[in-house]
């Protein structure tokens, strides 16, 4: 068992001290946004980190159908735009009403703050077009649901694959897409809106018109948000559970090719996911689903924590290989984001910047070392800069044959070896990143990443992943970081010195890379952690303290399973499939082995 300690006396003199503003752009390299964010777009299509809630999915439509049956066209038509926002506006205060005073469980209800603040007045009616509950002018169906739906096949449109997740540094649509006009349903939209039409018919919000009136009573609100409140949808009364399954899974005449069908076999081994972790007593979350999909292994046990093999039903294996496919980016992203931790660390107090020669000498070498050994109660087996990959591999646990001998289990480190890329990850996020011997482990979480891909991702899904590199010097990949490093040292660059290999590394995917997307997309208004002057790398004042890969389809992809009534959360396990949720895995598994 290896106790990972407080650095020591010795490493503390040689940390940085002065607090600086963190970088306010989540993502300084573009690993989040470009390469990974196409590979989820893939894996959960139309599920995006702000789209959350299921039922937007179906209340959205019924707006836009109700709007158009009872309002469109009559001598009080609001027009379009207001009169869906009318009836959102509906929903979220009806919604807060109902809870008193509080949104619904789950959250993500858009405009549930000023909702909270005017239902506090306690008036009598509310006036729905003056209040304000959102800035975007077409309300969270603009700012967030809009290109979702229209991915989903929801509208009448010209286009049925837009941009759905949100712009750069923003929590909302880009505007080119809020721009977009949609006014008519497809079939399948009537459906989605038929279904939530039933669940709210028998309000007085919908059975006598209120939905066309400027001033609401709020014993009307209240009813109509115990019928349409997004958490509502797990009532009995709510009609349109099942449609919005159908249409998450991609069945019963709902879209099911391509991407469609990717977000369906995702949702799938999710649940599975989460049954098998909840069968040895782990809470799941992303890095039990990574742990999963990458190792095929999980960590049972917090006193002796053993390694437990997962097998999946051979119906999950396609997606679950895509999905290591993604988190082989991830680590990647880690690693390479904690060099930029370094980076932005070692820029403190340099106002005139660092020449790139003189970079590794602001880093020490004998610190490395004390920190190396009380993290992992072994040896460097030498100055670190001056080792190879392969010394540090070999320290690791792992045995090549020769440069480019990575086809056997000896590249891949077992889950609980203090080594693997789980347990290096960890560090690093957990602090280590920040700490001096952060480039050390960041090396070999790159090193054994790199190592463990070709082995790891058979040549399908490698193909797969590189179809989603659609700019060789932006997009940074696995395949692109390999062939670098091939072309610039050969195959034996893993006998090249660390030294050699970080200088070439973090020049070109860390700091060229982060100029590049700073000039590409403006950094999202803010300023960059650093500009380049030839050689010469000087800091901006804006620090960079957390190196951790995202994962943010999957928290709404969790969400949107609760509100389907599959899975739930509680604090003492995580979360637990329902008794519902096993009939429909198990249903929906069994369909995928029947022939078509």
């Amino acid at each position: 068992m290896y106790q990972f300690t407080k650095p020591s006396d010795a490493v503390q003199l040689v940390r940085w001290n002065k607090e600086l503003p963190s970088a306010s752009a989540a993502d300084p390299l573009g690993l989040n946004l470009r390469v990974s964010a196409r590979l989820a777009n893939e894996l959960l299509h139309c599920i995006t980190s702000i789209t959350p809630r299921a039922r937007y999915y179906s209340f959205f439509p019924w707006a836009f159908e109700d709007y158009r049956d009872n309002e469109h066209g009559a001598s009080k038509d609001r027009g379009r735009i207001s009169g869906v926002l009318a009836r959102e506006r509906a929903m979220v205060l009806g919604a807060v009403l109902h809870h008193n005073g509080k949104p619904c469980e789950g959250g993500a209800l858009g405009g549930s703050d000023p909702a909270s603040t005017l239902a506090k007045s306690k008036k009598k009616s509310y006036d729905l077009l003056a209040w304000r509950h959102l800035k975007a002018a077409e309300g969270q169906f603009g700012a967030a649901y809009k290109g979702s739906l229209i991915n989903l096949g929801v509208f009448k449109t010209e286009s049925d694959e837009v941009e759905d997740e949100a712009a750069a540094d923003t929590d909302e649509l880009d505007e080119s897409v809020q721009a977009i006009e949609v006014s008519e349903l497809s079939s399948l939209g009537k459906r989605l809106a038929q279904a939530f039409a039933q669940s709210v018919r028998r309000t007085k919000y919908v059975s006598e018109s209120w939905s066309q009136r400027k001033f609401v009573d709020a014993d009307v609100l209240t009813q109509f948000g115990s019928r349409a409140g997004l958490c509502e949808i797990s009532t009995k009364s709510a009609s349109d559970r099942g449609v919005l399954r159908s249409m998450f899974f991609a069945r019963d005449g709902f879209r099911s090719t391509g991407s469609h069908g990717r977000r369906r076999m995702s949702l799938l081994l999710v649940l599975e996911c989460i049954g098998q972790a909840q069968r040895l007593g782990v809470s799941f979350d992303n890095s039990v689903f990574s742990d999963i999909c990458y190792f095929g292994e999980l960590v049972v046990g917090e006193d002796e924590p053993t390694p437990k093999a997962i097998r999946l039903p051979k119906s999950l294996s396609d997606i679950a290989e895509r999905w290591r496919a993604y988190h082989s980016h991830n680590y990647l992203a880690v690693a390479l984001q904690s060099f930029l931790v370094t980076l932005a660390r070692i820029l403190r107090d340099r106002p005139g910047g660092i020449v790139r020669s003189d970079l590794f000498s602001h880093v020490s070498s004998p610190a490395i070392t004390v920190r190396f050994k009380e993290l992992f109660e072994c040896d460097l087996p030498g100055e670190f800069f001056e080792l190879t990959p392969r010394d540090l591999l070999t320290l690791s646990g792992v045995t090549l044959a020769s440069p480019t001998d990575s086809s056997s289990d000896k590249v891949q480190l077992p889950i609980a070896s203090p080594f693997s890329e789980r347990s290096l990850e960890n560090l690093l996020i957990d602090g280590e990143a920040n700490e001096v011997a952060g480039i050390a482990i960041a090396a070999m979480l790159f090193y054994q990443t790199l190592l463990r891909y070709p082995a790891a991702v058979a040549a399908p899904f490698h193909n797969w992943y590189e179809r989603h590199v659609k700019d060789p010097y932006a997009d940074i990949a696995l395949p692109g970081v390999l062939d670098m490093l091939n072309g610039e040292f050969g195959s034996a660059w893993i006998d090249r010195s660390n030294r050699e290999i970080l200088d070439r590394v973090i020049w070109r995917f860390v700091v060229r890379q982060h100029q590049t997307m700073s000039y590409e997309r403006g950094f999202g208004g803010n300023a960059p952690l650093f500009h380049v002057d030839s050689v010469t790398v000087i800091g901006t004042n804006t620090d960079y303290t957390d190196p951790r890969a995202l994962n943010v389809r999957l928290r709404s992809a969790l969400q949107i399973l609760t509100d389907l009534g599959l899975i739930y959360w509680n604090d003492d396990d995580g979360y637990s499939r329902t008794e519902d949720g096993d009939v429909w895995l198990a249903a929906e598994l069994r369909n995928e082995q029947s022939p078509s």
